[in-house]
């Protein structure tokens, strides 16, 4: 890909067919770039593209040197593309036809440096060190509340108490009839509670809505979720709180944590409502096991390991018309250079791939690895097909506002997190 840039404007590949603002344009007023003159027919605001030159009904839009629209109405040279003259288009994709091979950058300087991490025994390394409370079903949502609140405020953990020593403010003044005093700013907040634990990073309380109802998939899927996140290695233990009656079974959580850890030795609490004598009993059995497992996790502590050990996920924020020209292309070049270390990314969010598979599948270790990235972008595109949707809706109005216009050219710019390295594994949901 060879890129061209003018101060005021940005062509990603010489095979490119629109230009990129950098800066907000005003129309008809010429933009020299790369020896020939471009006119905006109309104000082209910054991360918004344009024609470089006529496009009729059903022209290719090409951007980052792949295909990621198709015009739908005809658009002179120097028109803004937008929703309405484009719409989504994808090249198709097949099987690796050659062995991939990669020039890694040069990590010298970076091999003995080390972070600062937490050593699981199944040899996994954590950069936080966090207990886990989660639900095997949402009826069980509530309790984690409960604990929440119990565990978070005594332990030190909770958020500083800004917000809610204003809002006691606000109502003792409305109480007392002083309506200046209804200008109480969050300032005030008391000191937070020092921590009792401060090897501990936090205790993190997940909520969801599923476990029962929904399909047994579902919930088999929620089970393997949850074991994930167990299994990741920036949790020091667990402790689950189960109705019993649900889909989400214990047995299965467990399966699917055997499935990820063979050896799992973590501290582990589950605690089953229906089997205890009340729900306080089992909310009192909760705190005492989760608080004798934040001593055990407390011993733990950070020790140098090298930068192959870590493992980084990679997942899009807020993306706007410049994610993919500046933050993702920085990211995916720190995956190149973990990769080259014998690190490991994580590449999520499958229908911000669409457009883009060849290249993913091209870089396949092998090309079983390719196969099965086609197997799973063709599931996901029927699943959404079959829900009357498709990757083509995965924009959002904020997207579309700031100059992504379609799934296609927003993959363009997300793929770019992942690098350039090989891809070695492709995995399924979760």
């Amino acid at each position: 890909m060879t890129a061209l840039m003018h101060r005021s404007v940005l062509q990603l590949d010489s095979r490119d067919n629109v230009l990129i603002a950098l800066t907000d344009l005003k129309g008809s007023e010429g933009i020299e770039f790369a020896g020939h003159i471009y006119t905006p027919s109309k104000n082209v605001a910054a991360k918004h593209k344009f024609a470089m030159r006529s496009l009729e009904v059903g022209d290719d839009v090409i951007m980052y040197g792949v295909l990621v629209g198709r015009a739908v109405k005809a658009i002179a040279a120097g028109e803004i593309l937008t929703t309405s003259n484009i719409q989504h288009q994808a090249s198709a994709f097949h099987e690796q036809s050659d062995e991939f091979h990669w020039e890694p950058p040069d990590v010298s300087r970076l091999t003995n440096r080390t972070f600062l991490g937490y050593r699981r025994s199944d040899w996994q390394v954590g950069t936080r060190n966090y207990w886990l409370v989660v639900p095997l079903v949402f009826c069980e949502n509530k309790n984690i509340q409960v604990l929440k609140q119990a565990l978070e405020e005594e332990l030190g953990f909770a958020a500083p108490q800004l917000y809610r020593r204003q809002v006691a403010e606000l109502a003792k003044a409305y109480r007392e009839g002083k309506t200046g005093g209804l200008d109480v700013r969050a300032e005030a907040a008391s000191p937070q509670r020092s921590r009792l634990f401060e090897n501990i990073d936090g205790i993190r309380f997940l909520v969801h809505e599923g476990g029962c109802g929904g399909t047994r998939e579902d919930s088999n899927n929620l089970c393997g979720l949850i074991a994930g996140y167990i299994h990741h290695p920036n949790v020091a233990g667990a402790t689950v709180l189960s109705l019993g009656c649900q889909h989400a079974q214990i047995g299965i959580l467990r399966e699917e944590i055997r499935k990820r850890s063979p050896k799992f030795d973590k501290p582990l609490f589950i605690l089953e409502q229906q089997r205890s004598g009340s729900e306080a009993a089992m909310m009192s059995e909760a705190i005492r096991q989760t608080f004798l497992g934040l001593v055990e996790a407390n011993k733990a502590q950070r020790a140098p390991a090298p930068l192959a050990d870590l493992c980084v996920g990679l997942k899009c924020g807020g993306s706007d018309g410049f994610s993919g020209i500046s933050a993702n292309p920085a990211i995916g070049h720190t995956a190149d250079l973990l990769a080259a270390l014998g690190g490991r990314t994580i590449l999520s969010e499958f229908p911000e791939l669409c457009g883009v598979e060849q290249e993913l599948i091209n870089r396949g270790k092998s090309k079983a690895v390719g196969n099965r990235f086609i197997q799973l972008m063709r599931d996901y595109a029927a699943r959404a097909a079959a829900v009357r949707s498709g990757f083509d809706m995965n924009p959002s109005p904020g997207n579309m506002r700031d100059g992504l216009l379609t799934d296609a050219m927003k993959s363009a710019g997300a793929a770019k997190k992942g690098g350039t390295s090989p891809v070695a594994a492709v995995l399924d949901f979760p």
